[in-house]
C-alpha cells in the first residue's frame, strides 16, 4: 500500500522518522577541528626546523670561511703581546719618574744657591745635597722654598760652614713623598672609561 499522507499502514514498509537533535556532532566536530590544528602546528614545525637547520647550514658555512681567512700568527703575536702588557703595565704604572723629581726640585732650588753634590735615594724617599749659599737670608730663602711645594714632607739642615770667599757651604736632607714627587700622574682606570 501507498502512502497516504505519510503515513505507511503496512509494518514491513515503515519508514524510520529521523530528528536531528542540536548538538548531536559536536564531538565529532570539536575532534575534526582538534585534529586539523594539530597537523597545522607539526607542519609549521617541521617547516620551522627546515629553516633553522638551513641558518646553522649556512652560520657553519660562514664560520669555516672566517677560520680559513684567520691569520694564526698574527693572532699568536697579539696574544703574546696582551700577555707581555699585563706584565708591563703595573711597572709602568709604578714606574719612577725621575725627571719630573728632579724638575721640581729644580723649580724649588733659589737663584743664589749652587748645589755641589746630590744623592736620591727612593727607598728612603729623600733628596740630600750640599750647597752654597751667598748668605744666611738665601739659605732661609731656600728652606722657606722647600716647605712650600707639598710634596717635601720634612726638611732637615746639617753644618753650615763660613768658607774663605765669603760663601756659605751647608747640607739639607729632604724628606719627600715618593708618589707625588716621583710618580707619573697616569690617568686611572675609571677616569679613562668616562
Amino acid at each position: 500500500m501507498s502512502d497516504v499522507g505519510g503515513i505507511q499502514l503496512l509494518p514491513e514498509t515503515r519508514k524510520k522518522v529521523e530528528m536531528k537533535i542540536p548538538g548531536e556532532n559536536r564531538p565529532v566536530v570539536f575532534a575534526s577541528i582538534f585534529a586539523g590544528l594539530i597537523l597545522i602546528v607539526y607542519f609549521g614545525l617541521w617547516a620551522y626546523n627546515n629553516k633553522l637547520k638551513g641558518d646553522l647550514d649556512r652560520i657553519g658555512a660562514q664560520l669555516t670561511e672566517l677560520e680559513k681567512s684567520r691569520n694564526k700568527t698574527e693572532e699568536a703575536n697579539l696574544l703574546r703581546v696582551r700577555e707581555q702588557l699585563k706584565v708591563v703595565k703595573p711597572l709602568i704604572e709604578g714606574h719612577v719618574m725621575w725627571s719630573e723629581g728632579f724638575a721640581k726640585l729644580q723649580g724649588l732650588i733659589h737663584p743664589q744657591v749652587y748645589i755641589d753634590s746630590l744623592t736620591a735615594q727612593i727607598e728612603k724617599g729623600e733628596f740630600v745635597f750640599k750647597a752654597y749659599a751667598a748668605n744666611y737670608a738665601t739659605i732661609a730663602k731656600q728652606i722657606a722654598a722647600f716647605y712650600s711645594e707639598e710634596t717635601i714632607k720634612d726638611v732637615n739642615l746639617g753644618k753650615i760652614t763660613g768658607l774663605p770667599n765669603g760663601k756659605l757651604e751647608f747640607n739639607i736632607q729632604l724628606a719627600f713623598d715618593i708618589d707625588k714627587m716621583l710618580k707619573k700622574n697616569m690617568p686611572t682606570r675609571a677616569s679613562r672609561e668616562k
